[in-house]
């Protein structure tokens, strides 16, 4: 390896940390940014050939890592290596993941665990129009009605409220490339819109506050509701990472302390499941650990944000 270079890799999607952030908390790291599986994939590569890199971060996203999975599991040269996947939380990923890919957040399906058997009518899911793992489980499987945000619209907000009780909204959307939040404001903020409870926020970034901002006069409560993490560091100690949803503190600590992994595989801080048919006992009570149960970071009063 050569000089300096540390034997872990940080692949992360874009807008999420900078490379100066990257740069501050993970020095001597090779990083890249990019959701191109293939060019992803080529990078490992590179990264275990040229450097003998044999620990990867994988801050994907679900689709992302779900076709980088066929990848990595086709090259038996990187069967040694180990991978953490830190922001990937689909259900349907983790069915068909290789070996030698790991996990730190909990499923979607215990992350909107608290909205199973609620009748129709009484909370409206409202999904990115990015088709992805993760966003087609919460479409599928979130109260009803369900809407891409693309097909939302004031009157069918308002048919919400007047065909049930509307107390709340299930919000999980992108800001990036295309900014789904502004189209959502634009609705909920227009003076025909009847909607005035609830609403909760999956994996909202700290960058899209500003729109809760615009929001908070007009709704009764907003919350936020994230995946829990396995590791966390201190958030004081990251005062420019995203306090909001943890997954970033979590990446950073992963690769800080890539040399105890091996010790995470076995203590089931990170799973798979191959890892869970090892040992079903262990795994099963680490998979109801506080780690893995729903996070909620509720914005009582967003002034107290800013």
């Amino acid at each position: 390896m050569k000089k300096n270079v540390k034997n872990v890799a940080y692949i992360q999607d874009f807008n999420l940390l900078t490379p100066e952030q990257i740069k501050k908390y993970m020095p001597c790291v090779k990083n890249l940014t990019e959701e191109d599986p293939i060019k992803v994939y080529e990078f490992i590569v590179c990264c275990n050939k040229c450097y003998k890199i044999t620990n990867f971060c994988l801050h994907l996203n679900s689709g992302t890592l779900n076709d980088l999975n066929v990848l990595i599991g086709n090259n038996r040269k990187l069967d040694k290596c180990i991978f953490i996947a830190t922001r990937s939380n689909a259900n349907s990923v983790r069915e068909t993941i290789v070996k030698n890919i790991y996990f730190s957040l909990s499923e979607i399906s215990i992350l909107i665990s608290d909205y199973e058997d609620i009748k129709p009518y009484n909370v409206m899911t409202i999904v990115s129009d990015t088709r992805t793992p993760y966003f087609d489980q919460i479409y599928a499987t979130g109260p009803k009605p369900s809407y891409r945000i693309s097909e939302l619209s004031v009157e069918k907000m308002n048919d919400f409220v007047d065909n049930g009780n509307a107390i709340s909204i299930l919000v999980a959307l992108r800001n990036f490339p295309v900014n789904e939040f502004e189209r959502l404001n634009s609705i909920l903020l227009d003076p025909a819109c009847k909607f005035r409870n609830f609403a909760a926020f999956i994996e909202l970034d700290q960058v899209d506050l500003p729109f809760v901002d615009k929001l908070k006069n007009k709704l009764a409560y907003i919350s936020t509701i994230a995946s829990n993490v396995s590791f966390l560091g201190v958030s004081n100690a990251y005062p420019d990472i995203n306090f909001i949803t943890l997954y970033d503190n979590c990446a950073i600590q992963y690769v800080n302390f890539y040399n105890e992994w091996e010790k995470y595989i076995k203590n089931f801080n990170v799973f798979n499941r191959f890892t869970i048919k090892i040992d079903k006992t262990k795994a099963v009570k680490r998979r109801n650990n506080q780690f893995l149960s729903t996070s909620r970071h509720a914005l009582d009063s967003v002034d107290e944000i800013y």
